[in-house]
């Protein structure tokens, strides 16, 4: 690892930056604000065991363990990797009888087990939809309204053949589709009053689909191990010039043991900022502890202190980037809008 500029070598920079620029120099005020970051990735480890049942006579393919606690498994070697392991307590296996059903099937619920559903003995006629057109004489009802005889009377063209009515007995007055009744025999049970069961089809018993037409179900205890990341970070403080940061020469370090030590180069400040995170957690079984460190000086000179210098260590030597004070920034946007006011008010003042 290259050493890190010094403290003398970045402010010497900074002066031959601020010289070109033509800056009046004097006094300069260094502070260190070195640019720090550190991410931990854990593998979190639970263990647990459930009941588990199946449909059927199963067979669980799964490796068995006696011990859950002391069954070895092997985390994931990147502690950010999602991992479920699913065991099978050795023994457990068992059979048991479903207590729903009778060898895998279970009356239908729709007709109760009879094979047969209830349905009306007769429906309305299509022909004459069962109102007084059912016959021209006694309007269905057996009981004629006229004593004027029908069997004569001309028949509208189009329209269908009258025949008999069986209520009244007069000729060529009844509705061709009932002969007078306003009604028919329902053709899905021919008047019987029972029709064939549509779930069950007549058979009266439907597969439980509960335990798969088994009769049976397979329990055992099943055992799950996973291994979940966890994550704790410290970000990088923001710099407005944070991409320009990124190009510089930083000094990296993996940690992967709860036991490693911190590196050398980070500061006491930096220590005290991650130490409390390095904790080991409950169930951890592996890390991976990524720390990236940049120095950087913030450099005012007392001649000129609406500027501010930073400086750290590039790749191929010290970056100085230059910035205003927040002050001079500040007075600048102030500035700014009072000019833009006095504009305002002078176009209006012209345009009366």
């Amino acid at each position: 690892m290259a050493t890190a500029p010094s403290e003398e070598e970045l402010l010497q920079a900074v002066e031959r930056y601020a010289s070109r620029r033509g800056a009046v120099l004097g006094t300069a005020s260094l502070t260190w604000q070195s640019v720090f970051e550190c991410r931990i990735v854990r593998s979190i480890e639970r263990r647990e065991e459930r009941r588990v049942r199946a449909k059927g006579r199963k067979r669980p393919g799964a490796p068995t363990y006696t011990d859950l606690a002391a069954h070895p498994v092997t985390p994931p070697l990147d502690p950010g990797t999602r991992q479920e392991v699913v065991l099978v307590r050795e023994g457990s296996p068992a059979e048991v009888e479903c207590g729903d059903c009778v060898r895998g099937k279970r009356d239908c619920a729709a007709c109760e087990g009879s094979g047969r559903r209830s349905c009306p003995r007769h429906v309305e006629c299509a022909v004459c939809r069962g109102g007084p057109d059912a016959c021209w004489e006694c309007e269905g009802t057996g009981h004629p309204t006229t004593h004027r005889a029908r069997r004569t009377a001309p028949r509208p063209e189009g329209a269908p053949e009258r025949s008999e009515c069986r209520r009244c007995k007069r000729p060529e007055v009844a509705c061709p589709g009932c002969l007078g009744e306003r009604r028919v025999p329902c053709p899905a049970c021919r008047g019987t009053g029972a029709v064939t069961c549509g779930t069950c089809r007549g058979a009266r018993r439907l597969r439980h689909e509960e335990c798969a037409g088994t009769g049976v179900f397979t329990e055992w205890i099943q055992g799950v191990v996973t291994h979940t990341p966890d994550t704790d970070q410290v970000k990088a403080a923001h710099y407005p010039f944070l991409s320009r940061l990124r190009k510089g020469r930083w000094h990296n370090a993996e940690l992967t043991r709860a036991t490693d030590k911190l590196p050398d180069f980070l500061e006491d400040a930096h220590r005290e900022q991650v130490e409390p995170l390095l904790a080991r957690k409950e169930g951890e079984v592996r890390r991976r502890v990524t720390l990236r460190h940049l120095p950087l000086v913030r450099v005012v000179f007392a001649a000129a202190p609406d500027s501010i210098y930073y400086a750290f260590p590039g790749r191929t030597g010290v970056v100085v980037v230059h910035r205003p004070s927040r002050e001079s920034v500040t007075g600048l946007a102030w500035s700014l809008g009072v000019l833009l006011v006095l504009i305002v008010v002078l176009l209006l003042t012209v345009w009366r």
